[in-house]
């Protein structure tokens, strides 16, 4: 269950009530969170958050760190990006599962899986 209100639709777009990057000294977030810092600024978004798991653990490290381990490549791929839809688990473009996802009022994805369940799951599927 989420404990989030609803964002009001009425606020426009890139509106976010802080900037989590203001007075920080970008070049100590690793590149792939700089990278996505400055991508959702050119297009005008709310803060680049990044998606996290169902345990709170940063998604992107964790599938680099996987993909190191295993020498694949992990996406997260959406099938249909309607909200309430699963998305699927990729390793080397083949599928190996799903997972649930919801966007929260923070504004970062959160992914229904653990980060041990997520690991154990592409371990098995690479297996």
């Amino acid at each position: 269950m989420r404990d989030d209100p609803p964002r009001p639709a009425t606020l426009p777009p890139g509106y976010d009530e802080e900037d989590p990057y203001e007075d920080v000294d970008l070049s100590t977030y690793p590149a792939w969170w700089r990278e996505n810092i400055e991508e959702f600024r050119r297009h005008e978004m709310r803060p680049y958050r990044p998606p996290r798991f169902a345990d709170g653990e940063i998604v992107p490290p964790a599938l680099l760190e996987l993909e190191a381990e295993l020498g694949v490549e992990i996406r997260l791929h959406a099938v249909n990006p309607e909200v309430g839809k699963n998305w699927e688990i990729l390793v080397d473009g083949e599928r190996i599962g799903e997972v649930g996802r919801t966007r929260e009022g923070a504004g970062f994805t959160q992914y229904a899986i653990d980060a041990a369940e997520f690991a154990a799951l592409v371990r098995d599927g690479v297996a």
